[in-house]
């Protein structure tokens, strides 16, 4: 990796964007559960924005303050908030579904972008901060990928959850 600071600058921006577009799909859509998992990971992306600046000034004391989550940790919020809607089919949202597969387009390309840097990395804390992004990245994915799908095809997403199988 030759220049770390413009590194750095494309993943912040990356990281706005992610922020602008889940907190914009967050207030059009009048889908709970939709609203809730937008909001929850918009406050991520924040916290990687303070990453990515902390990481401007200090790697080292920036490495130390990354707490990775589980993605049973993201998830339980938002659970939490909706429980009570869960046994409802939600309505058809066709400009969530967009956003979510626009969201789930930026959250893969700044998994390759975390993937192509840490395996550029010149030292190990550089690789050990990409990672950290790296791996948030792969949850917002997944958990966008598992909230589209509830949304789009509830019965298949209530059978992959229950582990159903038909022979």
């Amino acid at each position: 990796m030759k220049d770390i600071s413009v590194a750095l600058k494309t993943a912040l921006t990356m990281e706005k964007e992610g922020y602008a577009l889940y907190m914009s799909a967050a207030k059009k859509t009048a889908n709970k559960f939709g609203k809730i998992t937008l909001e929850a990971i918009a406050v991520k992306e924040l916290d990687h924005i303070k990453a990515i600046e902390n990481y401007s000034k200090d790697k080292n004391l920036a490495v130390k303050l990354i707490h990775p989550m589980r993605k049973e940790d993201y998830l339980r919020p938002i659970m939490n908030a909706i429980k009570d809607q869960l046994d409802a089919v939600p309505p058809k949202d066709l400009e969530l579904e967009k956003a979510y597969k626009i969201a789930m387009g930026l959250e893969q390309r700044s998994f390759d972008l975390y993937k192509s840097l840490a395996a550029g990395a010149e030292d190990a804390i550089v690789g050990k901060f990409f990672e950290f992004l790296m791996g948030e990245e792969n949850i917002h994915y997944e958990i966008l990928q598992e909230t589209l799908q509830y949304l789009t095809k509830t019965g298949d997403w209530y059978r992959e959850q229950e582990k159903w199988n038909v022979d």
